[in-house]
């Protein structure tokens, strides 16, 4: 009997082994699997499409009768910015999350046009060989920036429009592209850069932190080098005169802790698109579709759909 116990002890300790190995030696597979939890809970699968020779990764649910909603990821992320949120949505929407050029598994090649303009025609090239004709869109944060620009290049395809704490306007001098600047040296310091982003930014432990680190300081040359300077320096970087040519209905949603973004670009935002509203995430900042993404979904369903 004490064998048998023996035996199974072992048993029940070799998944628990297995799982602090890969939280401490590998935590970038428990990021993985921890994202592909968040997709299943959306039924969403993971898929490829190759555009003009350039391969697209991306997530779609199978709810091909549903009205369409395309999520877009700000910079320097990826297509599982939105997961959690997808949650809330995958039994009202076709939800299709792609990664934008040069982010997430999709290359970063060079010559592409990373500008904010040529986003928009990257996304407008993915959506036609989907077959995407009109679509309702939102954004964060880049990716907010990205579906402003599209909604004025392409107003004919969105039916309705959701900024979600997006820079694109130019206001006071103040410009958001920054770029990463140092690289972080430690977990203090990517605590400080994580309170600028969350409302409550999550306490992260000692490997994940690291794994952290390592991913945006290897991202940092691509970013500042690349990305930044096609943003700053190409079309649609700032819509401040175009915005008024937005016919979509769009909702301003807006997490009113930013501290990336200031909030009177919000306003502008309200106040300059001709059928505009502004609705505030009062326990949220840059991203609230990681930090509150029930209210987020919910947002957009009263908005899209009601």
């Amino acid at each position: 009997m004490k064998k048998v116990l023996k035996i199974t002890g072992i048993i029940l300790l070799i998944p628990l082994t297995v799982g602090l190995i890969i939280f401490f030696f590998f935590p970038g597979i428990l990021i993985n699997q921890t994202n592909a939890s968040y997709a299943r809970a959306a039924n969403l699968e993971q898929k490829t499409l190759m555009v003009d020779g350039y391969n697209v990764h991306y997530y779609e649910n199978a709810a091909s009768e549903k009205p369409v909603l395309v999520m877009l990821h700000g910079m320097g992320d990826d297509k599982s910015s939105f997961l959690q949120t997808a949650a809330y949505l995958s039994n009202h929407f076709r939800l299709i999350l792609p990664d934008l050029a040069g982010h997430g598994d999709n290359e970063k090649k060079l010559g592409l046009d990373y500008s904010i303009g040529g986003q928009a025609t990257f996304l407008k090239s993915f959506l036609k060989a989907k077959g995407m004709e009109h679509f309702s869109l939102i954004g964060n944060s880049m990716g907010g920036h990205t579906a402003a620009a599209y909604a004025i290049k392409y107003k004919q395809d969105v039916d309705h429009l959701i900024l979600l704490n997006a820079p694109g306007i130019v206001l006071d001098e103040h410009v958001v592209y920054t770029g990463f600047g140092e690289k972080i040296k430690n977990k203090a310091e990517l605590k400080t850069v994580l309170n600028r982003v969350f409302y409550q930014a999550p306490d992260l432990p000692g490997p994940i932190a690291n794994y952290m680190i390592e991913q945006v300081n290897n991202s940092k040359e691509f970013v500042d080098g690349t990305l930044i300077p096609a943003i700053k320096n190409g079309p649609y970087f700032n819509l401040k005169e175009e915005v008024v040519n937005i016919s979509s209905p769009t909702l301003v949603l807006w997490g009113k802790h930013d501290e990336v973004v200031k909030f009177n670009v919000a306003e502008f935002y309200r106040d300059h698109i001709p059928n505009a509203t502004l609705q505030l995430l009062d326990k949220a900042a840059h991203s609230p579709q990681l930090e509150v993404p029930q209210e987020v979904a919910e947002a957009v369903v009263n908005f899209v759909l009601k």
